[in-house]
C-alpha cells in the first residue's frame, strides 16, 4: 500500500513545477482580470500597476523612460488612485490583494519586446497625465487594453 504522505508530496512537487514552468513560458494573451477590470476603478488600478512596472523596468538598453511620467501620474491622480486602491482592497481583501498585485506585476514584467512596451507605456502615461482624473478613470479600460497589447 502506498504511503499517502509521499504521494501527496510528489503531487505538490509536480503541481509546483507545472505552475513555475507555465510562469516561465509566458502567455500570448494580454492580462485580463477575469472580467474584473470591466469596472473603471479596477482598470485604473491595473493600469497603475502596469505603469509602475514600466517605471521600474524601462531604463537603459534603448528603452524609453516612464519614471518621470509615472511619478507625475501618482501625484496628479492621487485621489482617484486612492479610490481605486480602496475598491481593490474591498474586492480582494488584504491577503487576496497581495496575491492579486503579485499576479499583476508578474504579468506586466513578462514583456516579449521590452523596448516596444516601454514606448507604449511612456505614451500612455503622458496621455494619462493630460487628462483630469474623471476622464482618466473613464478611459482606463481603453488605456489598459492598449498597454496589455504591447506585452506580446
Amino acid at each position: 500500500m502506498p504511503d499517502f504522505r509521499s504521494v501527496r508530496a510528489v503531487s505538490i512537487l509536480v503541481a509546483t513545477v507545472l505552475v513555475l514552468s507555465a510562469c516561465a513560458r509566458g502567455d500570448d494573451r494580454p492580462y485580463v482580470g477575469g472580467g474584473l477590470d470591466r469596472d473603471p476603478l479596477e482598470a485604473l488600478w491595473h493600469l497603475r500597476a502596469g505603469l509602475n512596472v514600466a517605471a521600474l523596468s524601462c531604463q537603459g538598453k534603448g528603452r524609453k523612460s516612464v519614471r518621470d511620467a509615472y511619478h507625475r501620474l501618482l501625484s496628479k491622480h492621487r485621489s482617484a488612485l486612492d479610490q481605486a486602491y480602496k475598491a481593490e482592497e474591498q474586492r480582494h481583501g488584504k491577503v487576496g490583494l497581495d496575491r492579486h498585485q503579485t499576479s499583476l506585476y508578474n504579468r506586466f514584467s513578462n514583456q516579449r519586446r521590452p523596448a516596444r512596451f516601454c514606448k507604449a507605456a511612456a505614451s500612455i502615461a503622458g496621455r494619462a497625465n493630460g487628462m483630469d482624473s474623471t476622464r482618466l478613470t473613464s478611459n482606463s479600460r481603453k488605456l489598459l487594453g492598449e498597454l496589455q497589447s504591447h506585452l506580446r
